[in-house]
Formats: C-alpha cells, structure tokens, sequence
C-alpha cells in the first residue's frame, strides 16, 4: 500500500491501483489513523476527529461503520486481511516502511538533521531534498478539518517549514548561495514572521556580494515585524545586522573541501616510477561520467549502499559492492548516483570501466584490459603494465596500497571476468554492476536490484515528460507505469520517444503499448530498447558451452508459453517434462541471471517485458506441438492437485467428473495445507484459464475441467466475479465440445455466482436450463441439485410456495436417486418455507431430521444451516431464548469462511433474539455484525433487513433510528 497525506490525499493498493475514497467522514478516520501510523486511535478518539464536541447519538455505531467501509476500500477481495486492525476499543492502521509519505517525511528530516550534527553537510542537504519532495500541497489538503485534526495539520506543516530551512542552511554551507536567493524570495511572503529565513536571506545577499540589499532586508523585516507585533527582531538577526553592515570577513567561509590530503609518493619498484629512484606523483583519475538526470527512488538501496562504502567515523569502507539486477533495472544509474555521493571519501582517485559484458555487438573486455586500464588510469605507462594478470593485479595492489581510491567497473559479465582485480587493499573500494549474481565473489556484499515501486516509476516519467514538454495526465503516467512493467530502462524508452515526437501525447504511446506483439517494438530508439537488453542475457545462455545454461535457456522459454503470474518449482518440471530436481537447476541459473525472479524458495516469476521476449523466443524456437503439450501439461498438474485440494476442503459437496490425466496431484496433507495451496496458486490457475480457454479442443476442454474443479473455492470464498467470468468460459467452451454433462456444471457455476452478485433472473434461467438438460439426459443428480437451488432462490425471495413446489420436487428425486445429501437438503428447503407459510411444527420435524442426517456423515455446513432454521423456527413461535442458544450454535459451526450467505441472516435474527429478551447492547453488536458482513458480501437484501431491525433496535433502546448512517 502507499498513503499520501502531504497534498491530497491519495492511496494506492498493492498492485499501484488507485484506491478511491470519496467519502468525507471516510477520510477522515483515515486521516486519523495513518496520523497515528502504528498506535491504537481509541473510539472516543476518533469521534473527536469526526465530530469535535458534538458527536451524534450513533457515534460509536458510525465508527464502526466507517471502519468497515474502509476495509473494503483498502482490500476489496478480503477485506479481513485490510492492514486496519481492532485493538481493544480501538482501531490500528499497519503501514510498512516507505508506505506513507508523512512517515517517510519525518524519517529524512530526522536523518538530516543527524548528518547535520555529524558534520556531513552534502549528506544533510540531500535528505532534506528528499523530504521536501514528498510534498504536493498543504498537508491533509481536502480533508474536512477538525479541531483536532487542525493541531496535527499545524504539526506536520510547521516541520515542512523547518526542514525546509535546513535544507537553505545546508544549501549556504555549500556556498549555493544564488540558489538560495531565488528559493527564498516566495517562502518569505508566505510566512512573513519567521526571523530564520530572513536571516538565511540577509546573509545569501552579502555572500553574493549584494551587502545593500541584505541590509534593505533586514529593515523590511523589522518594519513588518513592528507594524504587526510591536517587537523588534531578535539578537541573533540583530547581530547579523551588524555583521554585514561592518563588512565582517567571518561571515564568508570555504565551502566544505571535496577531497582530503594528496597522494604520498611512489616507491622506486611501483609500476610508473622512473628508473634510478626518482620519485613520481601518482595521477589523481576523475573519470567518473555524469550524474544521471531524472534520477528517483531507490533510498533504500542507496542507504545500503553508503552504508557500506562510506561508513561513519573511521570505519573501513567495505572492498567489494556489487550491484546486481535484471536488465534494464537501472543498475548504472544508480552505482554512478552513488558514486557522485561517496567520492569524497575517495580523494585518491575514481576510475570507470565499462566491461561490456552485455553489449550486444561488442566483444567484452578480458580480465588483462580491465587491469591495464585501470592501472593506466593512475599513471603507470602502458610499457609498465605487465601483461600476466596475476602479475598486473599484485602490482594494482601494491599502487594503491595506503591509498583512498574507488573503481567503478560496470557491467561485469561474470565473476570470473572481475576476480583478479578484487580484493581491493584496505581504504579502497570496488563498486561493481552486473546481471549476475556476484554473491560467489568474496567479500563482496550485494545489493539485488529489482524493478522500481510504482510511486518511483510514476515520479521518473513525471520529472522526464515535464522537461520534454509531452502532454500528460496522471492517468496516463499510471497507464505507462503498468506497461513498463517499472522497468527503468523502459521507462526511459517511454519518456525519450514521447520527447522526440512533438505530435505525441502520452496517451499516444499507451495505445500502441497495448498491443503485446508490438509492445517490445515500441520500447525501442535508436541507442537500443528493452528487446535487446533482454537479448544480450538470453543469448549469453542459450550459446553458452555449458548445458546447464542450455537447459536454463529452454526453460526460459517455455516459461513464456504459460503467462501465469508465478511458478512453483513442481509446475516448471511439469511444463519442462523433467523431474524436480534438474528442473529446479535450471531455472535456478535463470535467478542466477536475473532473467527471473524468486519472491520465495521455490517459487519464481518473470516480469511481464521479459514474459514477452520469453514468448518470442518460444515461438521462434520451440515447435508449436511442444508448446502446445508443455501448456497442457501444466494444466493437467493445476486440474489434478486442484480436484484432490477441492474434495479434501469439501468432501460433502458434488464435485464436477475429473478427465483421464498422466500428471498426480501434488501431495495435500490436509485441509489447510489444501485451502493453502488453492489460494496461493488461484492468480496462476486464472490465468491459465484466460490464456487456454478458446485454444484448440483438447486444451480448452482442459481449461473448462480446471474451471469446474475450482467451482466450491469460489463460492464458499466469496470469489464471486472468478467464478461468473471463468464459469461463462466453461459454458462457452461445453457447449462447444458437445459436453452437456459439464455444460450442467457450468451451468451450476453461473447460478451460485448470480446468487453472490445478487443476479436473481439470470441466475433462475441457467438453473432452468440445468433442469432442462439434467431431464434430457436422465441424470437425476444434477435434476436434484438444480430443483435445489432453485427452491433455496426462491426462499431468498420471499416466493414460500414456489420454492415449497420446487423443494417438495427435488426430495422426490434426491429419494429415488438414492442421494443422502440431497435428501437432507431438501428437508432443508422444505423447512424453511413451512415456516414461512405458517406450518412451524412441521418445519421442525423436517430440519430436526436434517440436522440429524448431516451430524451423521459430519457434513459441518449442513449441520449449521438445519440448526439456524430450527433457531428461526423457534423464534417464529416466540421462544426468544431458544432461538438464541440454536442461532449462537449455527454461528460456531459457520466458521470463518470469507462468504456465507447465511451468517448475516443468522446475526439479524440473533440481535431480534436479544431485543425480545431487552438486552440491547448484545442487540446492537450483533446488528452491526451483520451490516458489516452483508455489506461485505455485496447483500443489499439482507443489508435492507438489518437496517429494518437496526430501526426497532434503536426504537426499542429510546434513541433516534439511525437507519441509512
């Protein structure tokens, strides 16, 4: 998640969504807790913030309202995993490290001002840069404004204001003092009483030789100061005053010195000293190239590495620090911003070697002509270079012995082309980039370098299309951020072809980028693009004398036939066709590479620009049947381990007919390692599903059996809009095949996500056309389960008889088919319109025999819903308290599955109990509940219901209703 709170408010999920909350009150107890990051707000707390003196009768009622809405705001799918949480009578927000801009704020400040004390003024001027960039406008800025929300506003802008006035403190100790001049002219209208920037101001003027001017202002502050407050200016701006009018040279110091003492002479037998002793200085190198424009992000990667090569105090640089990414990642970019940091403490030299090892084209550089240069670059002729490396690297030691020195080699193509010139003599330092993983290289330590977060993607092309003058919306700079992939190198494409076509907007460019087969295309200019930089890796492998680098190229490229977001080690042997352990060495080169990712043991991803280069590789390499049968292959693992995961999870349910298959199903220990697995790998059997659903016959009857198998993970998690789009493929890809068994499950699939979506026509008509089929093929299993659902439909919308007709129907059938589960499903239904047409006691029988035939065969749901209609049952007849202790029993057996159409309705009813028997507190938790879950679920019909007895609670209690808040 990241959170804005420095301008207006702004917050983006955890895949760069925007997140909208329109609603005043809504923001504002999220102003609240985020102002509170990490520490419980208190109930009271919060009404303060919403209300000040005058909170409403519901307060605390609307606070939990608010809270809830923002859960589902913040994490849609699950609102339960919402990094908001419930602390005794209150609430907290979890936000992690560079989430919210105010902390990340605070943070930089604070290290500033440290590097202040410490004497590091450059290092101070950069982090307060860094604060002050966060800002967009007033903090909270369209948030309504409480009084106590007012005193944090006021806090938090009073620390801009002063971190800004270090920043010109640091800016003055560099002798920037032009820059200072023009940043303060419109920060001193803004806050005409503050004595520290005119003081800043007055002594810039008299720095830069402008000693009238800074004597006017001082005179313009005190007149403003007299005329508004009737003081005149403190000591300190006073002695100032004095200062400059004396002309005092105190007032003009050195800035801080870039280097520290020269380099010692040079030992007669040091390469590039001249015969006969006499001593030579070594060169001083500067070669470090510019700086990188539009450079953003990556503070934590920087810290690490200051960390390492300019350690406080007199602690000793570490020798080697490698920079190890995918390509394009930004790799140079950021060891060369990290260089320009740290090169005062290298006074000795810096030198820069481009290896080449992933140019394309160009031959990289051996080991021996890395050591030439670099001894070169110091001094030593080059007839004085030895040409045996071992030889060449002693003597690079022996020149740098006792010196400070820092040589950047870019680019490194493996350990082997660097290792001779590491370890560096103590006080010298190596920095290294490449695209493999130096790790093996001791004592290096590594900074792995990933793609960009979406915030720092957005602000890179942001900075770049405002300096190119490229016509821009926000939305659009989000777009090309996701297209991209956050790739800096693409990024970079992006910002420098919009800059060379005056006649391109920004949407211009994402058009043609939605096209995957032209996306690399597009990604190119004339210095090179994306394709080629993946290319140069790929190709490394794939020519490479070594088979296990051959086995890691096929690998790659075989990835790329299946576009899913993520690959356990299994499904790679799966679609490899080998077994677990030389799939795992392969695709273990491929992290190696950095062609890859691995978020976790075993489990690794490929961005989607490298997916791509990965697919055009497959399919201008491998034969279209081995792609074919490798996608295949991957769906029948998903459809196996998926049906064996589903019938441990729900061993009650009627589960679709699994295809012949050659692939076992991965070992499930029990049910929640079961749910673990269906969970974790959904985002990857989805979009299998997307990309295999209409391909040929056999591949898409495989998609739609993967569909089916997945049919009770989805409705008992709420994953109601899966299960509409994926079921519609199914019913598309049955109907073409011929397959009317499965067509009927499909048809199932579709009724209980009308059923979640609250789709009561649409839902009726595929159940109608269930019954239909099921009496055209004599299958009186799926004739019972569609006169099921239609009666329980029809319950749910007050239709008692129909659904009386229907149910009476399917215990017929579910009798003659000899089928227990849909016997005491039916007794269920049956139950429930007895008693809503009036016939209580023979409601009773019929769920009392329902509960006692589910207790049975342990099929926990139905047990649950037989007892919560023996608890509406006895509520119907007036006995309060036993309906309370069988609808508190139905809730337990529930559980806590994130959907259950019946846990609303149970909660509604269990706060009528607790009306009826006058206690209203109970009454009122278990309302709210309610509300909360049918909101949760997307249920305005049981939403309307609870806010009906919300009414009578509030009317029984004495207070004013707060139905509608």
């Amino acid at each position: 998640m990241e959170y804005r709170l420095l301008g207006p408010m702004r917050v983006r999920g955890s895949t760069g969504q925007e997140v909208s909350v329109p609603r005043p009150k809504h923001r504002q107890v999220l102003a609240a807790l985020l102002s509170a990051a990490g520490r419980v707000v208190t109930t009271d707390h919060l009404i303060g913030h919403l209300w000040d003196d005058a909170p409403p009768p519901s307060a605390r009622g609307n606070v939990k309202t608010y809270v809830s809405a923002l859960r589902r705001l913040l994490s849609p799918d699950d609102p339960a995993s919402a990094p908001i949480e419930t602390i005794g009578d209150g609430y907290r927000i979890v936000v992690g490290p560079g989430e919210l801009d105010l902390l990340t704020f605070a943070d930089l400040v604070a290290r500033g001002r440290e590097a202040v004390k410490s004497g590091d003024v450059r290092e101070a001027g950069a982090l307060f840069q860094q604060a002050l960039e966060l800002w967009h406008g007033r903090a909270f800025e369209g948030i309504p404004v409480t009084v106590r929300l007012a005193e944090t506003v006021t806090h938090v802008e009073d620390e801009r204001v002063g971190a800004f006035e270090d920043w010109i403190e640091t800016r003055l100790a560099l002798g920037m003092h032009a820059e200072v001049i023009g940043r303060l002219r419109p920060w001193l209208k803004d806050h005409p009483l503050r004595e520290r920037p005119w003081g800043q101001m007055m002594l810039a003027l008299a720095r830069d030789g402008r000693r009238a001017e800074a004597l006017s202002t001082f005179q313009q502050l005190r007149t403003c100061l007299v005329d508004e407050l009737g003081v005149e200016p403190g000591f300190p701006l006073q002695e100032l005053h004095r200062r400059v009018l004396a002309g005092d040279p105190g007032l003009f110091p050195e800035p801080p010195a870039q280097t520290s003492e020269a380099a010692g002479a040079a030992a007669d037998d040091r390469p590039g000293a001249p015969a006969g002793g006499q001593e030579e200085v070594v060169t001083v190198p500067r070669e470090l190239p510019s700086d990188i424009p539009f450079f953003v992000g990556r503070q934590k990667e920087i810290r690490r590495l200051e960390s390492w090569l300019n350690p406080p105090g007199d602690a000793i640089p570490s020798p080697v620090v490698a920079i190890c990414g995918p390509p394009g990642s930004g790799k140079s970019a950021l060891a060369l911003r990290v260089a320009h940091m740290v090169a005062g403490r290298f006074p000795d030299g810096q030198v820069y070697v481009n290896l080449r090892g992933a140019m394309p084209g160009v031959r990289r550089l051996d080991t021996s002509e890395v050591l030439g240069r670099i001894l070169r670059a110091f001094g030593t002729p080059g007839r004085r270079v030895p040409s045996d490396v071992d030889e060449a690297s002693a003597a690079l030691r022996t020149l740098l012995h006792g010196r400070r020195a820092l040589i950047l080699l870019d680019d490194a193509a493996s350990v082997a082309q660097v290792g001779p010139v590491v370890p560096m003599t103590s006080g010298s330092v190596v920095l290294l980039t490449s695209r493999e993983s130096l790790a093996y290289l001791a004592p290096a330590s590594q900074v792995n370098l990933g793609r960009m977060s979406h915030l720092e993607a957005a602000t890179m092309l942001t900075r770049r299309f405002r300096s190119g003058g490229v016509e821009f919306t926000e939305e659009s700079v989000q777009r090309l951020v996701l297209l991209c992939d956050r790739l800096p190198l693409a990024l970079h494409v992006a910002g420098a072809r919009l800059a060379s076509r005056s006649n391109w907007s920004a949407d211009t460019l994402i058009e043609r980028l939605h096209n995957e087969g032209r996306r690399l295309d597009e990604l190119h200019t004339g210095e090179g693009g994306v394709r080629g930089s993946i290319a140069v890796s790929y190709a490394a492998l794939a020519e490479s004398a070594q088979a296990i680098d051959r086995a890691a190229a096929t690998a790659f490229r075989l990835m790329g036939t299946v576009r899913v977001p993520e690959l356990g080690v299994e499904t790679v042997a799966t679609l490899l066709d080998v077994p677990a352990r030389e799939a795992e060495q392969a695709i273990e080169r491929l992290a190696d590479a950095n062609l890859i990712d691995s978020p976790a043991p075993g489990r690794y991803t490929m961005h989607d620009l490298v997916r791509l280069y990965a697919q055009e590789r497959a399919v201008g390499t491998e034969p279209p049947e081995r792609r074919t049968e490798a996608v295949r292959r991957v769906l029948g693992l998903f459809i196996a381990t998926a049906t064996a995961a589903a019938r441990l999870v729900h061993p009650h349910r009627v589960h679709a007919a699994t295809p012949d298959l050659p692939q076992a199903p991965l070992p499930l220990a029990d049910v929640t390692e079961a749910e673990r697995w269906l969970h974790y790998e959904q985002p990857n059997m989805l979009a299998l599903i997307g990309q295999t659903w209409d391909a040929d016959e056999v591949t898409a009857a495989l998609a739609a059996a993967l569909t089916l198998a997945l049919q009770w993970h989805f409705y008992t998690n709420g994953y109601r809009d899966e299960s509409m789009s994926t079921g519609s493929m199914a019913l598309a890809v049955t109907r073409r095949l011929g397959d009317r068994r499965n067509e009927a499950h499909a048809l199932s699939m579709l009724y209980m996500a009308c059923q979640q979506l609250q789709r009561d026509e649409e839902g009726i008509a595929y159940m109608r056309a269930e019954l239909k089929l099921s009496r055209e093929l004599g299958d009186l299993f799926i004739e019972l389960r569609s006169l099921g659902n239609l009666a329980a439909r029809h319950i749910e919308m007050d239709l008692y008889a129909e659904a009386l007709e229907y149910g009476l129907q399917q215990l017929a059938v579910a009798r003659r088919a000899g089928s227990a589960i849909g016997e005491r499903y039916a007794l269920m239904v049956v139950g429930h319109a007895y008693i809503d047409l009036g016939r209580i006691e023979d409601a009773v029988v019929l769920l009392q025999r329902a509960r006692e035939m589910a207790a049975e065969v342990g099929d926990g749901l139905h047990e649950a819903m037989a007892v919560r209609g023996l608890g509406v049952a006895h509520l119907a007849q007036g006995d309060a308290l036993t309906a309370r202790i069988l609808l508190q029993a139905a809730l337990g057996m529930y559980g806590l599955k994130a959907w259950n159409p019946e846990r609303a309705s149970t909660l509604i009813f269990l706060a009528r109990c607790s009306r009826l028997l006058g206690d209203m507190d109970e009454a009122f938790e278990h309302i709210a509940r309610s509300l909360e879950e049918a909101r949760r679920n997307g249920n305005p019909r049981e939403e309307r219901k609870a806010l009906d007895e919300q009414a009578e609670i509030f009317a029984a209690a004495g207070l004013k209703s707060a139905k509608g808040s």
